[in-house]
């Protein structure tokens, strides 16, 4: 017996809203509302899915080349294969990633078909170059405020605490030291445990206790060396390209090409000692101050 419409004025509508919810929204939508919605949700295209591979692709290079322009400006010989490669290279290639993950990303974007959504399209593309992004200013900023690096490696590999085997090892870079090492007055400087004198070949090395009392000294001795050199001009044995290499605790002074093998055993920084008079001069008025 069918129902009657005093039957549902009597329930109020009752029976509607017992009804599932999904079933209501059935009635609402229509037999083929939520296929309609199913359908756009999936409608894809083949070029924007190659598209979005790239991306993440290209984001990922971009990730990894701006994450080695940081370390490099941080700490320049931490990598060691790009120790000698210029950071604003290394730099350029993460750009020119990030670029090409940019153009990626739209161009996914750009050929979803129209009834699509474009929800999280091109979402790896996007997180690799705010990744990249960041890492590659973090680089650029400590490379134009610390051009040499915040990180360093400690290169100083003189045996400072062993005067004999400092003499070895300038011997090593120098020549043997034929009329053998000679000791000299530390001249008052403090702080100054051994200064050792060769003839032949010329060269003279000078080591401090310690890096404070280095840092107070090595000014002093500059200063006398210069001296030396414009007293001894006109002296064959006082002519040639002298240099001075020093480290942390330590000076070496004698000939260029001497200086710079030692370098390259022990580190340190070198430097082009002159025997000019206005040089000894003003080191002589730097002194009196």
């Amino acid at each position: 017996m069918g129902k009657s419409s005093e039957e549902y004025d009597f329930f109020e509508g009752a029976e509607y809203e017992d009804a599932p919810q999904s079933q209501r929204s059935q009635r609402h939508n229509g037999p083929h509302g939520s296929g309609r919605r199913a359908a756009k949700m999936k409608l894809d295209s083949p070029v924007s899915k190659v598209l979005r591979r790239l991306a993440l692709i290209t984001g990922l290079c971009a990730v990894a080349s701006s994450a080695a322009s940081a370390v490099h400006e941080i700490a320049p010989y931490a990598i060691s294969f790009l120790v000698k490669v210029p950071g604003r290279y290394i730099a350029l290639a993460a750009a020119i990633c990030i670029g090409l993950t940019l153009m990626f990303v739209i161009g996914a974007r750009a050929t979803m078909p129209r009834n699509s959504t474009h929800g999280g399209v091109g979402g790896g593309g996007i997180v690799t170059i705010v990744m990249a992004g960041a890492f590659l200013v973090v680089g650029v900023a400590v490379g134009v405020l610390f051009p040499q690096g915040l990180i360093l490696p400690d290169n100083d590999k003189a045996p400072v605490e062993n005067a004999a085997q400092m003499e070895q090892g300038i011997e090593q870079a120098a020549g043997q030291c034929a009329a053998g090492w000679q000791g000299l007055d530390t001249g008052g400087i403090p702080g100054v445990s051994t200064v050792q004198m060769c003839a032949e070949p010329r060269v003279a090395f000078v080591s401090f206790e310690s890096e404070s009392m280095a840092a107070v000294g090595k000014a002093p001795i500059k200063v006398k060396i210069a001296e030396l050199l414009n007293q001894y001009s006109d002296n064959e044995n006082a002519q040639g390209d002298w240099r001075l290499l020093t480290g942390k605790r330590w000076m070496v002074f004698g000939e260029a090409d001497k200086m710079t093998a030692l370098q390259q055993q022990w580190g340190g920084d070198i430097e082009n000692i002159t025997a000019s008079d206005d040089a000894a001069g003003t080191t002589n008025s730097d002194a009196g101050q």
